[in-house]
């Protein structure tokens, strides 16, 4: 049985002075994937050429296991996208601009964007080119998601948003997953959201997926670790991370691998500490 719902293989672009790929990854169904990276990475790239608002050099992407460019029409009706795209129409009204995306919907639902509307406090009269950006940021989310989409795909959107509406874009998010059948890739800096929101994290680096793991391993396996001495061959081991001298301090991607190796070599661990995702961050983005 396919578990997927988007698959991406072999997917390339070449810029003037940016290569982006070559990229392979899957997004199974019921999942939320968060892409990290720095600014610059490709995180919205990636975006554009899923939705074939650039064309890739190669690859291929499927969705449900049809080839995205066989039915596109299809893929894009399937698909909420929230990422910058509503700047091309300033001088229309945030009512209007609703009135122009539901018309190429489908499955759009008025009564769940007019929910949305209050919900976020949207004023509906206002030229979308004259809406702070947090404002932006909340209508381009209530746009990507009236019109039930399976897959949402969100660059940044809390960035810029106040306090109590991250969070509830957080819970609305949230609802959307809820019964199983759909995914979620969110482009983020935040470390609260990959935190609450994510299953998967990918890491991008100048165009190129550096680091893809569960976030679930990182609690089960990353870990500071403080030993009785410090060998050569703990240093060196393949799953430590980075090492504190002072302090004789391991950072561990694997912890009980490390734990074996450290009683085959005689060493005491005298304590463990679980690390939060933030830190194990800082580890999977390179350092340019």
């Amino acid at each position: 049985m396919n578990t997927s719902l988007l698959s991406v293989e072999g997917l390339s672009k070449d810029f003037k002075y940016f290569t982006f790929g070559t990229v392979d990854f899957h997004v199974e169904i019921g999942t939320v994937v968060a892409l990290i990276g720095e600014n610059g990475s490709g995180k919205s790239t990636l975006f554009r050429l899923l939705l074939n608002i650039l064309h890739a050099d190669e690859g291929k992407i499927t969705f449900f296991g049809e080839d995205r460019q066989v039915d596109d029409a299809q893929f894009k009706q399937s698909v909420g996208y929230a990422g910058n795209l509503l700047d091309a129409f300033p001088y229309i009204s945030i009512k209007e601009l609703s009135h122009m995306i539901s018309y190429w919907y489908d499955n759009w639902n008025e009564d769940r964007y007019r929910y949305f509307c209050e919900r976020y406090a949207i004023d509906e009269r206002m030229k979308f080119g004259r809406c702070s950006t947090g404002i932006k940021k909340k209508v381009e989310f209530i746009l990507s998601i009236c019109h039930n989409p399976k897959l949402l795909i969100l660059d940044e959107p809390s960035s810029g948003v106040d306090i109590k509406s991250q969070r509830k874009m957080k819970e609305d998010i949230i609802e959307f997953m809820e019964d199983g059948t759909r995914s979620t890739i969110i482009a983020t800096h935040s470390v609260d959201e990959i935190t609450h929101l994510s299953d998967i994290l990918i890491v991008l680096h100048d165009g190129k997926i550096v680091n893809s793991m569960n976030k679930d391993d990182i609690y089960e396996n990353w870990a500071r670790v403080w030993v009785s001495d410090l060998k050569e061959s703990i240093i060196n081991h393949t799953n430590t991370v980075d090492v504190m001298y002072d302090s004789k301090q391991i950072i561990t991607n694997h912890l009980p691998n490390l734990e074996q190796m450290l009683t085959t070599e005689n060493i005491t661990i005298t304590h463990t500490q679980s690390l939060k995702i933030g830190e194990v961050i800082d580890y999977l983005i390179p350092q340019n």
